[in-house]
Order: C-alpha cells, then structure tokens, then sequence
C-alpha cells in the first residue's frame, strides 16, 4: 500500500510539473498573437507599444472594465471616456514628439528626421492648441454622441462582457480596411480645387509635419477624413465598445506616427511616416495610409519616382 500511496503521489507531482510547463491556452492562442501584431501595425511598430499591446490583449482587464462600465453607465463611456482617454494620449505622445523636434533633438534624432533642414515653428504652438481642443471637444464628442446613437442607443447595448480576441481581432482587421477606403476617398476629395482652399490647405500648412499636428484641421475634415474613417467599420458591425475603445487609443497612436516627421530605425521595413511625410511635401500623391489604393488609382506614381531616386542615390554612395 506504501508503494502504490508514493507511486500515486508521484504521478501526481509529475502531472502539477506538467501543467505547470504549459502557459495557459486563453492566453496564446493564436488569435491573441495575431490582435497583438495588427495593433502593433495600427500603432508603427514602436518597441515602446510593443509591452502596451501585450498588456492590452494578455492581460487580465474583466474587473477594471466592469468598474468602468459601472461608473460610466449608458452613453457616457462612448461620448465622454473614450474621447477623454484618446485626447488625454494624442497629448501625451504628441508633446513628446514636439519636444524631440523642438528641444531635446540630439544628433542620434536627427539622422532619423525625414526633413533634415525643417523644423516646427513654436509661434504656431498656440493656434495649434486651440484647433486641437476644439476639434477634441466639440467635433468628436458631438460626432461620438451621432455614432453612439446608430449603435449604442438600444438598452442592454453597453455591457461589462469583454469581448473574445478573436472578435476583437477581426472586427479591428476590418476597421483597418474600411479606415484606408474612406480615409483615401476622404481625403482625395478634400485635395479637389473646390474644397482645398476653403478646408483642407489648413492642415498643409506643415510641410514637415510633427506628431502634435496629426488632427490639426478643419473641423470638416476633422470629420470627413478623421473620425468618419476611424468609427467607419465599427457602425456596420455594432462593435463592442471595448474594441472600439482599444481600436481607438491604437489608432492614435498610428496617425501621430504617421506624422512624426521621423523615419526610426524599428521602421526599416515600413513604408510609414516617409509616404505620408512626402504628401505634405508635395500634396497631390501618397493620398491613402496602407497604399494599395494610391497604386491602384496611380496616385503613388510621384513616390515611386522619388523610392527609385533615393535607392540609386544610396546604392552610389556605397560604390564610393
């Protein structure tokens, strides 16, 4: 009896070691992996975001969400919170990136600048300021309150339940596709001669745009090329708002790399910031974000010009 009590205590020891090697199954699945590499992609790949996508979509947030959602019932969470924590983040980083180009820009920082020779104008700072509060307080908590209305309105739509990553991975997916076919759209139509002069040239005012400057814009195109494009996927979908919410922090994130004016080394592979860095130098190219839609429509013709001219450049470079 000795020998079978210590040969069952064995097994059993054997079978804890065993659970113990193996990492829980909810929390790298395949789907998790997959929602960490497209928020890394919304985001520009920044090493930085690396450990806040991780934590987002490993990490345990049921309890945190649920006192959210118990402390902002009904159309708070979508019309104040989530507005409040994207402009509350578009500040944070875009002040960073407006310190790196205006004050602390060392010599490592400027190799990676795409405009060697430009740099923001501080006497601009307080217009700038003032368009950005407007537009975050008054254009997107009332276009907010217009979407919380198509989706949220009906009781019951706003709950505690987290969303499955699978879910949250193929809703985002689909918001990025949607995003790049209005933004593109959007954003081509606010190029037309009619419009441009009236709306869109304010945003053209930096040539070598910075990260701060990412929605600064006329309240018009604030909707037609930000926020529409933005909420554009999760309306037909009735998303949960929890998606919606984690979408939209990436996203910003995203459109201030976008804009950052710097090329880093952890974006070797991508074509971003340098294609949207080189529409605001030239203006009548580069219209989308992903580019699948400025080569259909040849509207990257310009850029490719430019790709090919600067590999010749380097590749002679090398020869010497």
């Amino acid at each position: 009896q000795a020998r079978s009590r210590a040969s069952c205590q064995a097994a059993l020891r054997r079978q804890r070691a065993g659970r113990a090697l193996q990492p829980p199954a909810d929390m790298v699945d395949p789907w998790s992996v997959a929602l960490i590499v497209v928020y890394m992609g919304v985001s520009g790949y920044s090493p930085l975001v690396a450990p806040i996508a991780i934590w987002v979509v490993l990490g345990d947030h049921a309890a945190k969400w649920k006192m959210v959602v118990d402390t902002f019932p009904g159309w708070q969470l979508p019309v104040l919170v989530v507005p409040f924590f994207a402009a509350a983040l578009y500040w944070l980083n875009g002040l960073i990136l407006l310190m790196i180009d205006t004050v602390y820009r060392p010599e490592v920082f400027q190799q990676y600048k795409i405009q060697k020779d430009q740099r923001f104008d501080v006497a601009k700072i307080g217009k700038v300021m003032r368009n950005l509060l407007f537009n975050q307080i008054i254009v997107t908590v009332g276009f907010a309150a217009i979407v919380t209305w198509f989706i949220y309105s009906r009781p019951g739509a706003i709950t505690a339940e987290m969303p499955s990553r699978k879910e949250m991975t193929l809703h985002t997916v689909f918001y990025i596709l949607t995003n790049e076919v209005l933004f593109y759209y959007g954003h081509r139509l606010l190029h037309h001669k009619a419009i441009y002069k009236r709306c869109h040239k304010m945003h053209h005012e930096f040539t070598s745009p910075i990260g701060l400057v990412a929605t600064y814009c006329h309240p018009v195109e604030m909707v037609l090329s930000n926020l529409i494009p933005l909420f554009g996927g999760s309306v037909p979908l009735g998303s949960n708002i929890y998606t919606v919410f984690v979408w939209v922090i990436f996203a910003v994130l995203g459109t201030q790399t976008h804009h950052c004016g710097y090329h880093w080394p952890w974006l070797f592979f991508d074509h971003q910031p340098s294609f949207h860095d080189y529409h605001h130098q030239k203006f009548t190219c580069n219209y989308g974000n992903i580019t699948w839609l400025d080569w259909l429509h040849g509207t990257d013709a310009m850029w490719q010009k430019h790709v090919a001219s600067q590999a010749k450049t380097a590749g002679a470079t090398k020869a010497e």
